[in-house]
């Protein structure tokens, strides 16, 4: 099909093949978490080994999202893009008719591969379908189908995992992502600016020392707070990983054709963007990780009553990030970036006066604006680091954008844990919730909640003073106007 003579069209139908696939990856993803407690009795593996099929899989995609992006930048986005539907649709097979977990391990690093192909291209082939003028808006839509992925997806994922077993999930996300597939062939065009990078040669050793740098440092990071951070184990981690990443900016200093051009990051646009990026999500990432123990086994409400209560994130990401994109697209990316940072600020400092009676308005609250600032955060904040590449880049800059936010994600989450384990230690208690189910005597049990929230008390104000830093940074930061000369050179 030609769109050449109606940009108009093709952006929409960009879009929408995009969609289908994203909103499939988001639910895939949310989808294993509802099912691992089924594969877990089904092949008899104990909780930290069947977790390996979320990790294996996040592992794989972090670690590659880079290389993807560069690789995507000189043979062409829809190659790439295209290419990692099929890998993942061969490993939806894969995980289908696993028939041991060695087997279904296999097929989500298969998928995981697959992915890092897809999310280093898709909001770039995004970006480049729409005009310069509405790309906070196309980034926008981008993020609403993620916030949609979150909540219908665990909902479709939920219902299939419980009639159909865990297996029906992966059949699904096969045959939705090979209707995606056919969709994307058929409507994306061939990127034209493969030209400019056709003569550029690919950086293998800088893909392997950015993946290793990586790698281990999320591997570091993930197991610090249950092996404990003066660990052998971790401690070698970051070692490796200091190591690669001084080897990564080595060789990406003397290669001709290096993974990104360091010089970027004395671009205040693109520093203060990155770096306000990973400190958002450190922070935010609190919430996302501590508040369904507080409600369940604090407040002892149900899980499904922990999924209602926050409804209210996804749902604000879903109607703000359209909205937040369509007004940075007009009056600039500073002032959108910042009231998204004052929300999020605001649900995690009220997050902080969490006690043992708090109501379940209050966890409501938290969600909403939790919700809404990310929403309102991430479109200008991701179109102003777009903004400082020509579009010959946007793969591997664009691959930034997710690598930065799994990065601080995953520091976020291992940071806040420790302070609660250090808290409830400090108070002579075991840092293990678990065992309020095998507790029977009310003081004991009470003691360990005020411990608890004792500890995500802390957390959530270590959380706070974060955003606040990042929130200070986009201050003094320049406001990305989209008819600027110097944007999209």
């Amino acid at each position: 099909m030609n769109f050449s003579k109606n940009q108009n069209i093709y952006k929409w139908w960009v879009y929408s093949s995009i969609a289908v696939v994203i909103f499939v990856q988001v639910g895939d993803q949310t989808g294993t978490n509802i099912a691992m407690p089924s594969m877990s009795a089904e092949f008899n593996a104990d909780i930290p080994t069947v977790q390996w099929v979320y990790l294996l899989y996040t592992l794989c995609i972090s670690s590659l999202l880079l290389p993807m992006g560069r690789f995507s930048d000189i043979f062409g986005r829809k190659s790439v893009y295209c290419s990692g539907l099929v890998v993942f649709i061969i490993g939806g097979i894969v995980a289908t008719i696993s028939q041991n977990f060695p087997m279904l391990l296999i097929a989500r690093a298969i998928q995981g591969i697959a992915v890092s192909m897809i999310l280093a291209n898709g909001m770039a082939l995004l970006v480049e379908a729409f005009p310069k003028s509405e790309r906070g808006l196309a980034l926008g839509l981008y993020l609403s189908v993620i916030g949609m992925g979150g909540l219908l997806g665990t909902l479709l994922s939920g219902y299939l995992v419980s009639e159909y077993g865990w297996r029906a999930l992966y059949m699904a996300s096969v045959l939705v992502s090979s209707s995606g597939l056919l969709l994307s062939l058929f409507v994306i065009q061939k990127n034209s600016s493969i030209k400019q990078n056709s003569h550029s040669k690919f950086d293998w050793y800088g893909a392997i020392f950015s993946a290793t740098a990586l790698s281990s440092f999320l591997l570091s990071m993930t197991f610090s707070h249950t092996l404990g951070w003066g660990s052998l184990p971790v401690i070698t981690g970051f070692f490796v990983s200091v190591i690669s990443l001084i080897m990564f900016v080595w060789r990406e200093r003397v290669f001709e054709s290096p993974m990104i051009d360091l010089s970027l990051f004395k671009n205040p646009v693109f520093f203060v963007g990155t770096l306000g990026r990973f400190l958002t999500f450190m922070a935010g990432s609190s919430v996302f990780f501590l508040m369904p123990f507080y409600v369940i086994q604090v407040m002892d409400l149900s899980a499904f009553t922990a999924a209602v209560l926050s409804s209210p994130m996804p749902i604000m990401m879903t109607l703000t990030s359209p909205l937040s994109g369509k007004i940075s697209d007009k009056f600039g990316t500073k002032w959108p970036t910042l009231c998204g940072l004052f929300c999020w600020g605001l649900a995690i400092f009220i997050s902080t006066t969490l006690t043992v009676d708090s109501t379940q308005f209050s966890v409501l609250l938290i969600h909403f604006l939790a919700g809404a600032g990310n929403g309102i955060f991430q479109s200008p904040n991701q179109s102003s680091i777009v903004s400082v590449v020509s579009s010959e880049k946007y793969g591997v800059v664009t691959s930034v954008i997710s690598m930065v936010r799994t990065a601080g994600n995953l520091t976020g989450t291992a940071v806040a844990t420790s302070v609660v384990v250090l808290t409830m230690s400090s108070m002579g208690l075991e840092p293990n919730l678990s065992i309020l189910e095998s507790v029977s005597d009310p003081q004991k049990i009470a003691e360990i909640r005020f411990a608890f929230t004792e500890g995500i008390s802390r957390a959530f104000t270590l959380a706070t003073a974060i955003v606040v830093i990042s929130f200070t940074l986009n201050i003094f930061g320049p406001n990305i106007k989209f008819d600027s000369v110097n944007v999209g050179k």
